[in-house]
């Protein structure tokens, strides 16, 4: 205590009064700095506003979430798990989820010096810390070889195995976490849940040729029949998942060593149901724009990068650096639109039956149309002179059959592996035996369903928001980025237009055309795409934005985050415990895929 005293005392002693030394004029200028520091400025005042209010939000937000529902005046939902579980629904038929594009995790197992430390470290979700650390090494490890499509020399990167890979994406996109806790709430567990994880950067038959991936996945559907009583699997694949298993389902019956030499019979006796979710059948006409310009807006580009995206400098950087890496990743050529014209429409009709077609900036009626100024230059990779891209540009509309003759101009390297691996046509014979090829098997339209009378086919997806179906590009404002200097135009005659203005019915990724046309019309009943007749349901999910803060219906949420949706969870429960189709309610449409169909003229 005698030290503490003295040590206050010390510090209230007041100045020696002593002209000699001039303490005086000393303690006048500290009060006269004293003065002048409580004199604010108004940016102080705005600064300290903000920050009381931002405090404020987050001191609500945590009390708003710690708090029970009841005491803010409503009744929690009890989630559809919950709610099932206590009306007598339990597990019973074993399920695989086959997660999508870039919703698996991705861990380093050797890499370049740059990458030191980072041995099985996650290099693609999670979060994404590589990127701020050492972003051009993080690209580097992400690219896969532009020959070959596979690993680079001295590079291992890998799929992360189990739930964990594609359970949590990244922040604000809960993929598979709500669907998985809600089968646990009804009995199921590691003995009869199965996640396929696998390499997405890959084409689908390299996944089996460099990581045995298909083979892991029959063995593993095998063993779940056994080990579960030989119940059969309830598959549930998402976005490119459901173009991932379509191929698996053409493999796993052909002989090896093309295929996996299950014989036919082999879906019928081991699978009940495959529940696609936003499934991309028919492919997704941002992929183009992805492939031409990187601005085809993917989810997950946004993710990565939404702030740099936006800045002049950094932001074209950046998409120059991911372009280059998209174009290493075989896989978005599957999900390029598939069936030419018949199915997207050409300059004169679409199956939306547009009736407001902007003619004015040649947009029109197609699919994946492009609008480039006769001054355009593409220069990729600084590869292309400016006399050839002349030619490009004097063309100036591409629908979904003219745009893979751009895609060969301005991509050789891709599009001559794609040919390898995809086929995005529409068969005229499907008994020719060039059809039993692996590059037609992804491909709704160029293979057929295996015969399965007994199985059931499900395309879920959202519907109710504006999807991208169309893109306008023209020539960069700047003339230093050489590497890429087209880009996606929102604006036509100095008028600031939407991108989004020929967008249609959708999910906001993958418009219903794509989702719903296979199970509302190429295959429902029996056609020549689906020779044994088994049973196709499309149900449909309205997505609605949340209405207020304290909104928590799992209703709500954009394509990232279909699955949250309760109606959409109930109907994988359902199935999963026993149910058919026709137990909940076959198809549940509210959008206009039927009269689309319709007027689409495909020969079945």
């Amino acid at each position: 205590m005698v030290s503490i005293w003295r040590l206050k005392k010390l510090c209230f002693v007041e100045p020696v009064k002593s002209p000699s030394f001039g303490f005086e004029s000393i303690e006048v200028e500290r009060k006269v700095q004293k003065r002048q520091c409580k004199e604010w400025r108004c940016i102080d005042y705005w600064c300290w506003v903000i920050g009381y209010m931002c405090t404020t939000w987050w001191f609500l937000s945590l009390l708003y979430g710690s708090l029970p529902a009841t005491l803010l005046g409503f009744e929690a939902p009890l989630s559809p798990g919950v709610r099932l579980s206590r009306e007598g629904v339990t597990a019973l038929h074993p399920v695989v989820l086959v997660p999508g594009i870039v919703t698996g995790g991705l861990e380093l197992w050797e890499g370049r010096s740059c990458a030191e430390g980072l041995f099985r470290r996650r290099l693609w979700g999670d979060g994404f810390a590589q990127i701020i650390k050492r972003p051009l090494c993080w690209l580097e490890h992400l690219s896969l070889h532009d020959e070959t499509g596979m690993d680079p020399p001295g590079i291992r990167v890998r799929a992360v195995p189990g739930f964990v890979a594609a359970e949590n994406f990244a922040s604000g996109y809960l993929v598979w976490s709500d669907l998985v806790e809600n089968l646990a709430k009804i009995g199921y567990e590691g003995k009869n849940l199965y996640m396929a994880a696998y390499d997405w950067r890959l084409s689908f038959q390299n996944t089996e040729i460099r990581d045995q991936a298909l083979s892991r996945l029959k063995s593993s559907i095998e063993l779940m029949f056994v080990t579960n009583g030989y119940k059969k699997v309830v598959v549930v694949p998402q976005s490119m998942g459901a173009i991932y298993f379509l191929h698996f389902l053409k493999w796993v019956e052909t002989p090896p060593p093309m295929g996996g030499g299950g014989g036919q019979g082999w879906c019928d006796r081991y699978i009940k149901a495959i529940m696609n979710i936003s499934p991309a059948f028919l492919g997704v006409p941002k992929a183009v724009s992805n492939i031409f310009s990187t601005e085809g807006s993917f989810a997950f580009v946004r993710a990565v990068a939404s702030g740099i995206l936006n800045l002049d400098y950094l932001g074209r950087q950046t998409l120059e650096h991911v372009m280059r890496v998209f174009r290493t990743w075989d896989s978005i050529i599957s999900l390029l639109p598939k069936g030419g014209e018949t199915i997207w429409g050409d300059l004169d009709w679409c199956p939306e039956e547009w009736n407001n077609c902007d003619q004015e900036i040649s947009w029109g009626c197609d699919s994946a149309n492009f609008n480039l100024s006769c001054e355009a230059v593409w220069t990729g990779y600084d590869e292309m002179s400016r006399e050839s891209i002349q030619k490009v540009a004097k063309k100036k509309a591409y629908t979904a059959k003219t745009v893979f003759d751009l895609l060969n101009f301005v991509a050789p390297k891709m599009m001559k592996r794609a040919e390898a691996h995809f086929s995005h046509g529409i068969a005229d014979n499907l008994d020719d035996p060039k059809y039993c090829h692996y590059k037609y098997w992804s491909n709704p339209l160029e293979t057929k369903l295996p015969d399965a009378p007994d199985m059931e086919i499900y395309c879920l997806y959202a519907v109710g928001i504006p999807t991208e179906r169309s893109h306008v590009h023209n020539l960069s404002p700047s003339h230093k980025y050489n590497s890429l200097p087209i880009q996606t135009d929102a604006s036509s005659d100095g008028e600031e237009e939407s991108l989004l203005q020929n967008s249609v019915d959708g999910d906001e990724s993958v418009p219903i055309v794509s989702s719903g046309f296979m199970c509302a019309k190429g295959w429902r009943r029996q056609t020549r795409f689906n020779p044994s007749g088994m049973a196709t349901y499309t149900r449909e999910y309205p997505l609605k934005q949340p209405g207020s803060l304290v909104d928590r219906s799992l209703e709500t949420g954009a394509s990232s985050n279909i699955m949250l949706n309760v109606a959409l969870i109930e109907d994988v429960l359902l199935v999963a415990a026993g149910a058919t189709g026709e137990d909940i309610g076959g198809d549940l449409i509210f959008s206009d895929i039927m009269n689309m169909s319709q007027r689409i003229n495909l020969r079945l």
